[in-house]
């Protein structure tokens, strides 16, 4: 399988039409409309924009039923590319469902959360009543530096409405409309031949419209000569307005018959707007404030900017007025990036999973010394970001940051673009071939170049090596990835990212299986022999003259250092002194309930002082001044009764921990005289130096770890005390010294157990979480000695005065707590039966214990009641046993929800549900304990999926519901091929949703075949009316009968097909009605209609036939012959002006 063939979308044919940009205004040309159904259609509503949007909405609806005075501002923030502009843009447009040519509607092409779809529903519904919706959109902008934020804010208002952006001329154009006289005006400037925009463009000097106002109202505009007085009198070019004046234009623009619509206003980029100019944002309060206050709420401002309401003073003004605050992160525009550009087809899911799951060592180990490295949850996001490997995102994240000199880089738009070109640079490779971290430096080259960021000789070196044999290329991208390793590590040491070999063959990687092995050993040679590269270290540079002008001063400060032998062993052994007080710390115990605290003090000197014997020293030497034969010795000698510890450093890594002294002490020393460099190249070379120089420390500082991890800690008496870290075996061996004759003192050592006395007469069974043990009681140290001594039975005066004393030494308090936490936990009993709660202290000598036989501990009850809780299943303290099976139903009957028939998840498989449901009593309680941690797991992982079910299920009917409507339509097999695939693979609840896509297209499948049909529809019915207007008969009839011709044909305009497209739900409920097919039948079967209507009105109007009787007569002479034909002539005329006749002889 190749990359090509993974794709949704072939990334070859797909096109960006917005190229990543949502740009915020009222644009309603042709081409901007193209873009926002783009939009529409790949808007990704989820996550933070969702909860955004809901909020937004929710806010907005609950203030307007509530009779609030006024809507709060909102303020959406977000940096550079988190999609703040598109999220507002997109509320803008289904603000007012925009409507689009071919009936599509926003709400209708894009896909929301029911819970939005509703809001949105009951906006248009409260819209209906309180005068519409209304939305206008746009930037105050730097265009508008010399204008009032009042004009501007006009300025994006008036041409949502409609009317003129210049705030006298919309003045002209709103008067205009209110005379009645608007269309009249502007169909005499057209028919003058003149463009009526740029007629109000010039409105002062514009003749033609001048010569149509003479008309239309020859009382004010008496003469042509004084029109541009006249206007520049009543609508004067002003630089400012009052927020009187402001409000009575937005009123006058926006107000139908006499009510305000539900109006949002969206002002992108207010931030950049006001920018460090302080009165600027007042400005902006004041005229948002007062229309607000004035228009109440039905007025809603959104506001965006790159850094939150509070993030600088300027803004902070703002922060009264909008008080809403959404703010977008990373997390948002991954999840855009992997739906647009990065989906899947469901069937490649797979294959892209397993390529990717074979070769996790080898991505794992990628950059892995870093604090970009591979991450566990990166494996989630395997298949949706293939072929770009989460850590290569991070690293551009990095270097896009440094490298952007326009502060634009990094934005949601360039993220899109760069990942949708970088996917297309391998495509016909095979799957398991990713794009290689150098990608980003070759799409940037040339503006690095630009901005000077990048060396003239270098890009030209690495452009025409790219065309050159295997290793000039791999010298290319080597060079490239060291420059973007350089740029991020000059300002990011947080990373931990460093210019090494293994870093530079980690994201060079392009073949997965092929991995780095063969790029490891293949880079040094080409990087030493490189010109650009210098070699620091185990780091790899770009050198500069500047760099190597630095690179001289610091070799020749190592060099005197080199010789310099007394003045590095002084520095080493002060280093040795610093790090074991940062080693082990402040060194002090405190020892017993009085907490005395006893402190130990390091001795670095030859000998130990007089009152060694009094007091707890350390002796701390090292391997550079002793050896361990002579310290073990001085151990030994010392005796097992001496408190004094003794500490040996080992001397290791000698000349590296020299050499690496010199190193840091050249690069300090070369910092110090070059002094603060004045050039971009000098700057770079100044931070690889510091870069050397807290190299050298950070080494430094591991070689004394790797000396110190090797350190042995001796008692007095020669033993060797082994810790976890030199503090603990210090800290240990004190402990030692301290309590010899209580060595189990530190079991019962916490001065909380008074508490955990008090809380288990109180019936507690957590009551050891006073003193910090959280598990259950006959675990713990002190309860399991007890317990193991308590045999068949013993007063409690005994066990006092056993743990009091000897090894023990516990405190009473211990002791009385343990036993009265065991009571309470069933693991002994009482020999009167007396419950725990009822034992006074006083009475605990004389009372005896015993064990308890085996049962569930409180502990244990606790965990289960807390399983049993997450089902919904309430169990008192006791009701365990009773509420077990209804536990066990509830269980079954989620694992049941979680799965289902395809195209959902097969119902899971548990074995601990198993294990809980096949036993029962108390063996049934200790399963559900036992399975804790896998029941929680399940019932969680059962549960998301069922919600899951239940939130994907609908879409899928009203799919599959499209696709039968669709199996008679051609160009839908594709798409239907997909719902099997769905089908088939169970991939109903994949991530991406695969069925939002396919409802999209089918029901854009669905608008097209339906509107092309209509469209012959209305041609063929128009053609049929224009055969009748053309027929005499037709002509002849009365409305009545041409109404009744029709009808009986179904011809008239209310048995016009039915279609509503806007919506899937509409198509559907168009499909319910009319079929495709049908009604291309019906269509074919117009143009006999209509000839079936013209037969019936030459029908209509043939006359009746009349039948006439001729006149009788005796005929006996030619004058007899001529009066009765005269006679008859006469009759057969008068009868033939009423219709057709047939003679007939009287009866």
């Amino acid at each position: 399988m190749r990359n090509r063939d993974i794709y949704a979308k072939d990334p070859s044919h797909q096109h960006l039409v917005n190229e990543g940009v949502a740009y915020v205004n009222d644009d309603t040309s042709s081409r901007a409309q193209a873009v926002l159904r783009y939009e529409l259609e790949t808007f990704v509503c989820d996550g933070q924009y969702a909860r955004g949007m809901q909020d937004i909405l929710d806010t907005y609806l609950r203030n307007l039923s509530s009779g609030t005075s006024q809507q709060p501002g909102v303020w959406i923030s977000g940096f550079f590319g988190s999609g703040k502009s598109h999220m507002a843009k997109m509320l803008r447009n289904l603000w007012e469902d925009v409507a689009f040519d071919d009936g599509a509607t926003a709400r209708g092409l894009v896909h929301l959360p029911q819970e939005i779809q509703d809001l949105f529903k009951e906006l248009s519904t409260q819209g209906k009543r309180h005068g519409g919706l209304f939305a206008a959109s746009g930037t105050l902008g730097a265009s508008s530096r010399d204008k009032s934020v009042r004009l501007a804010l006009l300025s994006v208002i008036f041409r949502a409405a409609g009317l003129p952006q210049q705030y006298p001329v919309a003045r002209f154009v709103m008067w205009l409309r209110d005379e009645g006289i608007f269309d009249q005006v502007r169909d005499d400037v057209i028919s003058r031949g003149d463009d009526w925009q740029e007629e109000l463009d010039n409105f002062y000097v514009a003749e033609s419209l001048h010569e149509a106002l003479a008309k239309a109202k020859p009382r004010i505009f008496g003469s042509v000569e004084s029109f541009t007085e006249t206007l520049s009198h009543l609508y004067p070019h002003v630089n400012d307005v009052s927020s009187d004046e402001m409000l009575k234009s937005i009123r006058q623009a926006l107000s139908q018959d006499g009510k305000m619509p539900l109006t949002l206003v969206v002002l992108d980029e207010v931030q950049q707007y006001i920018g460090t100019d302080g009165q600027r944002s007042i400005d902006v309060q004041e005229a948002v404030e007062a229309c607000c206050k004035e228009i109440g709420s039905r007025l809603m401002f959104i506001g965006t900017g790159q850094t939150a309401i509070t993030g600088t003073s300027n803004l902070a003004r703002l922060q009264g007025r909008f008080t809403t605050r959404i703010e977008l992160s990373d997390a948002d525009v991954d999840a855009v990036i992997r739906q647009v550009v990065l989906a899947k087809k469901p069937e490649a899911k797979g294959p892209v999973k397993e390529v990717m799951e074979d070769n996790v060592g080898e991505i794992s180990r990628h950059l892995s010394e870093t604090s970009i490295a591979h991450r566990q949850e990166d494996t989630h996001h395997f298949a949706q970001d293939y072929p770009i490997l989460p850590v290569r995102r991070r690293f551009w994240d990095a270097a896009l940051r440094v490298l952007d000199q326009t502060g634009t880089d990094s934005q949601l738009r360039n993220q899109l673009s760069m990942i949708h070109k970088a996917i297309q640079t391998n495509l016909d490779e095979p799957l398991g071939n990713i794009i290689p971290g150098d990608y980003l430096f070759f799409d940037a080259t040339d503006k690095l170049l630009q901005f000077r960021m990048l060396p003239r000789k270098l890009h030209d070196a690495t452009q025409q090596w790219r065309n050159g044999s295997d290793d000039e290329r791999l010298m290319a991208r080597a060079c490239a990835v060291v420059f973007l390793i350089n740029k991020v590590a000059s300002t990011n040491t947080e990373l931990g990212l460093k210019p090494t070999l293994s870093n530079i063959a980690d994201l060079l990687v392009d073949d997965l299986k092929a991995g780095s092995s063969s790029l490891r050993s293949r880079l040094p040679g080409l990087l030493d022999a490189c010109e650009f590269i210098i070699k620091v270290g185990d780091e790899y540079r770009i050198q500069t003259e500047e760099s190597a002008a630095w690179n001289d001063a610091f070799l020749s400060h190592k060099s005197t250092l080199g010789n310099a032998t007394h003045q590095i062993e002084t520095e080493r052994d002060d280093l040795i002194h610093k790090h074991f007080a940062k080693q082990v710390g402040n060194l002090s115990l405190p020892h017993g309930e009085a907490k005395v605290p006893r402190p130990l003090s390091p001795v670095f000197d030859t000998t130990l002082p007089n009152d060694a014997n009094e007091k707890l020293y350390v002796w701390v030497r090292n391997g550079w001044s002793d050896d361990i034969s002579q310290v073990r010795a001085d151990a030994r000698q010392a005796g097992s009764e001496s408190p004094t510890l003794f500490v040996f450093i080992p001397k290791r890594s000698a000349d590296e921990l020299r050499n690496q002294l010199i190193e840091f002490r050249a690069a300090a020393a070369t910092l110090e005289t070059r002094g603060t460099p004045g050039t971009p190249e000098g700057q770079e070379a100044q931070a690889a130096m510091q870069t050397t120089r807290d190299a050298a420390q950070r080494r430094i500082r591991e070689l004394l770890d790797e000396a110190f991890n090797g350190a042995q800690v001796f008692q007095g008496g020669g033993n060797e005390i082994v810790g976890a870290t030199l503090r603990d075996a210090i800290l240990e061996g004190a402990e030692n010294a301290l309590a010899r004759l209580h060595p189990k003192f530190p079991q019962a050592d916490h001065a909380s157990w008074d508490k955990v006395y008090t809380k288990a007469k109180q019936g507690a069974p957590d009551a050891l979480k006073a003193i910090g043990f959280d598990g259950e009681p006959q675990n713990h140290p002190v309860c399991k000695a007890i317990l193991s001594y308590l045999g068949n039975g013993k007063k409690g005066s005994e066990i006092r005065d056993h743990f009091e004393h000897g090894e023990y030494g516990w405190p009473q308090d211990a002791v009385d707590g343990a036993l009265q936490a065991l009571l309470v936990a069933g693991q002994i009993r009482t020999a009167d039966g007396v419950a725990p709660q009822e034992l006074d202290r006083r009475a605990i000598g004389k009372t005896d214990f015993r064990m308890e036989a085996t049962t569930i501990s409180a502990g244990e009850r606790i965990k289960i009641r807390k399983v049993m809780q997450k089902l919904g299943v309430q169990a008192k303290s006791g009701e365990e046993s009773a509420k077990a099976p209804e536990f066990v139903e509830a269980l079954r009957t989620l694992a049941e929800r979680a799965g289902g028939g395809a195209p959902l998840p097969a119902p899971p498989q548990s074995e601990a549900l198993e294990a809980v449901r096949l036993s029962s009593g108390n063996d049934q309680l200790k399963a559900i304990v036992t399975n804790q941690e896998a029941l929680l797991a399940a019932i969680d992982d059962w549960q998301a999926i069922a919600d899951k079910i239940t939130q994907r299920r609908p879409a899928w009917a009203t799919l599959t519901r499209l696709a039968d409507h669709a199996k008679g339509i051609q160009d839908a097999a594709p798409l239907l091929a997909q719902v099997d695939q769905i089908r088939e693979h169970r991939s109903l609840l994949d991530y991406p949703d695969p069925v939002q896509p396919l409802l999209v297209n089918l029901t854009q499948q669905f608008r097209e075949t339906f509107n092309a049909l209509q469209k012959r529809y209305e041609a063929e019915h128009a053609s049929g009316m224009q055969r009748l207007e053309a027929d005499d008969n037709w002509q002849q009839l009365s409305p009545d009968q041409r109404h009744d011709l029709l009808a009986s044909k179904r011809l008239t305009a209310a048995h016009a097909p039915d279609i509503a497209l806007g919506s899937t739900d509409e198509v559907l409920e168009t499909l319910s009605h009319v079929r495709p097919d049908a009604l291309a039948d019906r269509i074919a079967a117009l143009s006999s209609r209509f000839d079936e209507v013209l037969v019936a009105a030459a029908e209509a109007m043939e006359p009746a036939i009349q039948f006439v009787d001729l006149p009788r007569r005796t005929l006996k002479s030619n004058a007899d012959i001529d009066a009765w034909l005269e006679e008859a002539r006469q009759q057969l005329h008068e009868a033939l002006e009423k219709g057709p006749v047939i003679t007939q002889s009287p009866g």
